[in-house]
């Protein structure tokens, strides 16, 4: 019976144009349209989807370690001349210089990396402030100890202490990446220069940017047009769903077909649980036609798929607990009036604060805060971020708000149903 009475709610909305134009044709029409006509302005090469704070903090410098440089290559029987040509070389090619000048100032890490110099007797104070990403510390003899090691041949290799911030891994391994390769590039210039080639041909490669693009691919990509308006106008349609199911419900009671239901031997429950069921599944289907559609015709590539799968299954429950609540208050009303006002302005609010129209946090972030704790708000942002490259664990806090806002729909049609005949 329950099956029969799913079937019976599908073809009702087979059989009816409008809920398949609301449901179908609409989502994709606009997200075609706003994927197209606002690609220039998300898609465009402005400021990076993330910038990592790096602290520099470099407790010497070539000036203060000069002399003991200079009395350690006399010390090896190096004089006059020689010993300026050499110094002079060393001095240009020196990791601290490189590093500062060469790699970190360059247009392609800048977009990524901020810069600041600091002192030592700061370091505290720096450390606790909450936008450093990384502290990068070189100490006192780091250039007389990568002289040894990359032009006489002692084993111990300069040390340099790197702090990475805890509060954000993305930007962390950005600064870390970076590190990385210039760390990899002093400790095998000694080998280059036996090699024939000149230091900065090592130091002064792309492999750094490329790493970073790298990194931020992998981690974090940046939202085109196509996934945004895919995932807004995905949880905005989706909640014209209920109003469509209720809608049904209050017809057959006007037409006594609820009453005739009830005559066969059918409980209220088994009838409210049918709606339940529908909803959900018109949800999935829906969803699933909408994310096929940006993948195949739009080219979008979508990632993370255990945890897309996650978020919409839990979204079309939410759904169906929505269909469920909206009947019953339909029932219990006798009137159009729950979907009425649903329709026309509880969506139109919950889209707006949810983002579906455009990015509400550039407008405020406390709106933004506000629209998370929308169950579309929260579905919408949960698929933002994975498709951000993040881990699966990044959207359990806006799954907390779908379940929760399941449970008070389904604790509300149970409580709200009406428990005698339904009468038009």
């Amino acid at each position: 019976m329950l099956l029969t009475l799913i079937g019976k709610q599908i073809k009702m909305l087979l059989r009816n144009k409008q809920p398949l134009i609301i449901l179908l044709l609409m989502p994709l029409v606009l997200i075609t349209i706003l994927s197209t006509a606002l690609a220039g302005v998300m898609n465009s090469g402005g400021e990076p989807a993330i910038q990592a704070r790096l602290v520099l903090i470099d407790k010497s410098s070539w000036e203060k370690e000069e002399e003991s440089i200079i009395n350690f290559l006399k010390e090896q029987g190096l004089s006059g001349s020689s010993l300026d040509s050499v110094l002079i070389q060393m001095k240009n090619y020196d990791p601290i210089k490189i590093l500062e000048d060469s790699i970190l100032s360059t247009d392609g890490i800048k977009k990524y990396i901020v810069v600041e110099k600091k002192q030592f007797t700061d370091l505290e104070n720096i450390r606790k402030d909450e936008n450093t990403d990384g502290i990068l510390t070189i100490p006192s003899s780091f250039r007389l100890d990568y002289i040894k090691m990359a032009y006489f041949n002692e084993t111990q290799t300069p040390e340099i202490d790197l702090f990475l911030s805890q509060e954000n891994e993305i930007r962390a391994s950005i600064i870390q990446s970076v590190i990385n390769e210039w760390q990899n590039g002093y400790t095998k210039s000694l080998a280059l220069t036996k090699a024939g080639l000149s230091l900065d041909q090592r130091l002064l490669n792309s492999s750094s940017v490329e790493k970073v693009d790298q990194v931020l691919e992998e981690s974090e990509r940046k939202i085109p047009a196509s996934v945004y308006y895919t995932a807004g106008m995905l949880v905005m349609f989706a909640l014209y769903i209920p109003s469509f199911l209720a809608g049904f419900a209050l017809q057959e009671v006007q037409w006594k077909v609820y009453d005739r239901i009830i005559l066969a031997g059918v409980s209220a429950s088994w009838y409210s649980i049918s709606i339940f069921i529908t909803g959900t599944m018109v949800a999935f289907v829906q969803q699933l036609l909408l994310l096929l559609y940006g993948k195949f015709v739009l080219g979008i590539e979508w990632i993370g798929l255990d945890a897309m799968a996650i978020t919409v299954l839990t979204y079309s429950f939410f759904i169906g607990g929505l269909s469920a609540l909206l009947t019953t208050l339909q029932l219990r009303t006798k009137s159009e009036g729950a979907a009425n006002i649903f329709n026309g302005l509880v969506i139109t609010i919950f889209s707006f604060l949810g983002g579906s129209f455009f990015n509400i946090g550039e407008v405020s972030t406390l709106l933004a805060k506000i629209g998370n704790l929308t169950p579309n708000g929260a579905t919408m942002t949960a698929i933002l971020s994975i498709q951000k490259g993040r881990e699966l664990e990044v959207i359990w806090p806006f799954m907390s708000v779908l379940v929760v806002a399941f449970s008070l729909c389904v604790f509300l049609s149970i409580v709200l149903f009406p428990k005698r005949e339904v009468t038009s």
